[in-house]
Formats: C-alpha cells, sequence, structure tokens
C-alpha cells in the first residue's frame, strides 16, 4: 500500500495475537525504510505492555522479522541495530557457502533464521548447516523463476511429505516449526479454503505465514484456523 500506518498496523497485529510480525523494510518494492522495523519493534513492545495492564495477562511482544531479500552480511547488522529478532534467507537466492556465512554472523549477533525453500534441493542446502543454525523453515508455494504462485499448493504439500525433510528434522530437530507460504487461506483443496489449511497441518505444518493475501479472506471458518492453526 502506498499510505500505511506502520505503528497502528503493528500494534493492531500485536493485540490481536500474532505470533510474530514481518517488515520489509525494502523501498523500491515495497516502500519501506529501515525506520519501519524500529517502529514497529517500539509499535509491538508499547501494545504489550498496554494489553498487559488492561487485561491484567502478562502479553509477549511478538518478534520482528525482517522479510528483506538478504545477500550480504551487512544486511545482518542493520537489520539487528534497526530492533529486528529474526531475518529471513531465501535459499535459492544464495550458494552453500553464503547460506554458512550468514548463518553463522546471525548467530553471533542473536538473530533467529528463517529459511524460505522452494525445491527439495535447497532444503538438502539447508541439511548440510550445523544444528541449531535455522530456527524455522518456511515452506513456499513461490516459483522463483517467474515469482508467481503455485496456485494448486501442491508445492508446499510435496516438500511437507518429502524424503528430503525427514532428514532436515533428523539433523536440526523435530522442534523447528515448519511454515508454509503462499496464497494459504486462499487456495482451494476438497472444494473449500480451509481443505487446503487441513491438509498442511495433517503433514506437519506448524503454522503459515500470511502477506498481502489476508485482505482477500474472507470466510470465518478460514480466518479462524489461520489465527488458531487448529481445524
Amino acid at each position: 500500500r502506498k499510505r500505511f500506518d506502520v505503528s497502528k498496523l503493528v500494534k493492531q497485529l500485536t493485540v490481536a495475537g500474532a505470533s510474530a510480525i514481518s517488515v520489509n523494510s525494502d523501498g523500491v518494492l515495497f516502500g519501506g525504510t529501515m525506520e519501519d522495523i524500529t517502529t514497529a519493534r517500539e509499535a509491538s513492545n508499547a501494545a504489550a505492555v498496554t494489553q498487559s495492564l488492561d487485561s491484567g495477562d502478562g502479553v509477549v511482544a511478538p518478534p520482528i522479522l525482517a522479510s528483506d531479500l538478504l545477500l550480504y552480511p551487512y544486511q545482518l547488522y542493520k537489520f539487528r541495530l534497526a530492533g529486528a529478532d529474526a531475518v529471513n534467507l531465501v535459499v535459492g537466492a544464495l550458494e552453500s557457502k553464503d547460506l554458512l556465512y550468514l548463518t553463522k554472523i546471525a548467530t553471533t549477533i542473536q538473530l533467529q533464521v528463517l529459511a524460505s525453500v522452494t525445491s527439495e534441493v535447497q532444503i538438502e542446502m539447508l541439511t548440510k548447516l550445523g544444528p541449531g543454525s535455522i530456527h524455522a523453515l518456511v515452506l513456499s508455494n513461490r516459483e522463483l523463476e517467474t515469482f508467481d504462485f503455485d496456485g494448486s499448493g501442491e508445492q508446499a504439500l510435496s516438500l511437507l511429505k518429502s524424503e528430503a525433510l525427514k532428514a532436515f528434522r533428523e539433523k536440526h530437530g523435530s522442534d523447528v516449526p515448519i511454515l508454509v507460504e503462499g496464497r494459504v487461506g486462499l487456495i482451494e483443496r476438497d472444494g473449500d479454503n480451509a481443505g487446503y489449511i487441513k491438509a498442511l497441518k495433517e503433514n506437519g505444518a506448524f503454522g503459515a505465514i500470511i502477506g498481502g493475501g489476508i485482505a482477500a479472506i474472507n470466510d470465518d471458518s478460514v480466518a479462524q484456523s489461520l489465527t488458531s492453526w487448529a481445524m
């Protein structure tokens, strides 16, 4: 969106119970700035404190994920200084040596790493990294060649069932969350949108990353299953 209030949006998401908040500071593609990450961190903290005082329950501010395309080590330092808690590595855009280097730096400066993959080959690249270097794995329905999405959702489902993912879990532990992104909530299966979410859960997905598509979801059952990840 050309006009948006980062602070207001983040406060709304925090109060709604978002597990994490993704912020893209790319000025060319998304109209963002590095200050958006700082603003998001401050707004989330403030909303969590207010919610805690109002409800009497302890509310933890969700982590801030810097979702910019990350290619260079200096970006890690900038994101951390801006207030990010985690970064997203697009494995298809990196070579194995770059993955190793970037994850080592992230660990050193206490940034958690999410890794997004679109193929079994990319999962195998992550399996070669040391245990503890990847904090969440994102199985994407995006097709990197065209940057479009697989409208059937079969790409992520097939990765959930793959031997490559099984090996990844054996190396990095079964407690590493497996997330899915790419039209989740919009893709139909067995006649409705909630059917795809159910299939993801049954095959071991921990949750989903929802982007701009959240504005197009008008089915209460789909919205509820996304929020609670329960069917």
